[in-house]
């Protein structure tokens, strides 16, 4: 059944028998691709109802949006309820509780109300401690979530390509050589279908990590899960890492995940053991295209600055790409992924 609204959640509430019982709903706005609710039980517990309909949810045109997406988040959080990581950090993933496959319905534990990005500015935060224990958790996530089966996630991977198959737009647009973009599209793009290295979250950025009491950040939003290589969860945080201390007040986010990053991950071949002469390391030439494509991509679709600091950011990405490309490691010991080498 078709739930788009709180009228029609409360009717299928109603017909379905579960767990909770709601005192209280409340919409919430933000998301992109699904319809999502705060649920207060009668029991004063927090819940939070997840739906997708077989459309993205922000688009007036209903964009199609497959919904296995919830069969996978589901999948994930489940193994994840069952065999946490073991660490000391305050990082989690919230609890899944219940799900209806039939109508891509998930039950979650309520995790915070504030985004990362959105808490990035509170004083009352230690930015790069919290960097600190991201990148130590998502090193600890691949590596013990290396062998998982989770099946293969082609909405995942079709829609993780979209910046890749559209940089070279966007550098054309500033003037920067297209045939850059169409090179990392076709080389490294391409390989988004096959990689199986690890799981990869698939949307790792502030904007999908909450914030709750205690400095307790939970990682949410998995329906773009996949079996994939690590290095793009770790381009794509530290590319928005980069961004949010560009823009909103430089805290020290990127190098603080990066450091903790590479010193968990020092399994990853080659990773923490570069000097002058060696070839560059096909994972860190994987995280340094993926930061490139997003800086070069996603700032002209989502508003940072002014149309000049747009640019700006868009040359920086394109020069992290040509020189990615040419495998210039001396260039990248004193670039914005330094402390990765």
């Amino acid at each position: 059944m078709e739930i788009t609204n709180t009228e029609q959640l409360v009717a299928y509430l109603d017909r379905k028998h579960t767990a909770f019982s709601p005192d209280s709903l409340q919409r919430l706005n933000g998301g992109v691709g699904n319809f999502v609710w705060r649920m207060i039980s009668k029991s004063g517990e927090s819940v939070i109802i997840k739906h997708a309909e077989p459309y993205v949810a922000a688009s007036a045109s209903r964009m199609p949006f497959p919904v296995d997406r919830m069969d996978f988040e589901h999948r994930m959080l489940s193994y994840l309820t069952e065999k946490p990581l073991v660490q000391e950090t305050p990082v989690f993933t919230p609890q899944c509780y219940e799900y209806d496959a039939e109508n891509h319905a998930l039950w979650l534990e309520y995790a915070g109300r504030r985004t990362f990005k959105e808490a990035y500015t509170d004083p009352a935060l230690d930015i790069p401690q919290l960097g600190r224990e991201l990148g130590k958790w998502l090193a600890i996530f691949h590596r013990e979530a290396s062998s998982l089966d989770i099946g293969n996630n082609k909405t995942a991977k079709a829609i993780y390509r979209y910046s890749y198959s559209n940089v070279a737009t966007s550098l054309s647009k500033y003037g920067l050589d297209p045939a850059i973009g169409e090179q990392v599209d076709r080389e490294y793009g391409s390989l988004l279908a096959t990689d199986d290295g690890c799981i990869c979250h698939g949307d790792f950025w502030p904007g999908n990590i909450l914030v709750g009491s205690g400095q307790k950040l939970s990682v949410v939003d998995w329906e773009m899960v996949r079996r994939g290589c690590g290095a793009t969860d770790v381009g794509q945080f530290a590319a928005e890492a980069w961004l949010l201390d560009r823009f909103r007040g430089g805290r020290g986010l990127l190098p603080a995940f990066l450091n903790s990053y590479r010193e968990t991950a020092k399994h990853k071949e080659g990773l923490s053991s570069y000097e002058t002469g060696r070839p560059m390391t096909e994972f860190f030439r994987r995280v340094a295209i993926q930061l490139g494509t997003h800086l070069a991509f996603w700032p002209t679709r989502v508003s940072w600055g002014t149309e000049d600091e747009t640019q700006d950011v868009v040359k920086q990405g394109f020069e992290v790409l040509v020189r990615a490309l040419a495998g210039d490691v001396l260039w990248f010991q004193d670039s914005l992924l330094q402390e990765l080498l």
